[in-house]
């Protein structure tokens, strides 16, 4: 397979992008906050050495370590997601209960529609294993973008500002994954016969990432700012939940003693 000047330049910065994201990450300690994003990281820059020392001394074994790399990749996706979800309701480390219930809610509704239209989608490839690669991108596509819809409505309710690492995060993701939507739609569309627009499109999916990558290193490379105060309603809440853990102590040592 001929690879043009510009798979190369795309594929040299992706690498080099990973691989500063890593290094930003493991520098300033924010592994300690997203340790999976940063195993995520790290990972990348290891399957790009990986698959580009396969794919110069025996191609012919590259299919086979191809789909054991998608299916990590695939995991540490959705790993990625529950670590989202941890950071987001933890603001003061404790869970915040009713936003936990709330959030999760929506989360799994969204997951449900992100499974649905998953399926319903029928890729124009030959091979069944390209379908389901192609599907697997897709959800987890969907599930990105839903999950910072959700970030995005509850963000006043929990504290979150929009510069801060979480926050950031999922921007990035969400502006990657609505990219690679489009992109596994198209490919659903055309399929991979025509190789120019396969190419194309994969194309623009990878200068997504790049952009996103670019955005990451810039925020995680700056101190976080602080979060917002809890709104009133939150704030009531725990002073609540505090009083009766105190009320419902007292009762349970009253009970002891009195025996």
């Amino acid at each position: 397979m001929k690879v043009s000047l510009l798979d190369n330049a795309l594929w040299a910065a992706s690498f080099a992008g990973n691989a500063v994201l890593f290094f930003v990450l493991i520098f300033r300690e924010r592994w300690r906050q997203f340790p999976i994003f940063t195993a995520w990281m790290g990972y990348y820059v290891i399957e790009n050495i990986v698959a580009y020392l396969i794919l110069s001394f025996n191609p012919v074994f590259y299919s086979t370590v191809y789909w054991v790399m998608f299916s990590l990749d695939f995991l540490l996706q959705i790993a990625l997601i529950f670590e989202i979800t941890h950071v987001v309701l933890r603001p003061t480390g404790s869970w915040v209960q009713d936003a936990r219930s709330t959030f999760l809610l929506w989360g799994l509704a969204g997951a449900f529609l992100a499974a649905g239209l998953t399926i319903a989608v029928h890729p124009l490839v030959h091979r069944s294993a390209d379908t389901w690669g192609i599907r697997a991108f897709l959800f987890t596509s969907l599930l990105f973008c839903e999950l910072f819809l959700v970030m995005r409505v509850s963000a006043q309710r929990l504290g979150l500002v929009p510069r801060n690492y979480v926050m950031s995060l999922g921007t990035g993701l969400t502006l990657w994954s609505l990219v690679s939507v489009g992109v596994d739609v198209a490919h659903s569309y055309f399929g991979a016969a025509h190789v120019a627009d396969f190419t194309m499109l994969e194309h623009i999916r990878t200068s997504a990432y790049i952009l996103a990558v670019m955005y990451w290193i810039a925020t995680f490379s700056v101190a976080e700012p602080e979060r917002k105060p809890l709104s009133p309603e939150m704030q009531n809440y725990l002073l609540a939940l505090h009083a009766r853990v105190q009320y419902d102590s007292t009762q349970v040592s009253s009970a002891q003693n009195s025996r």
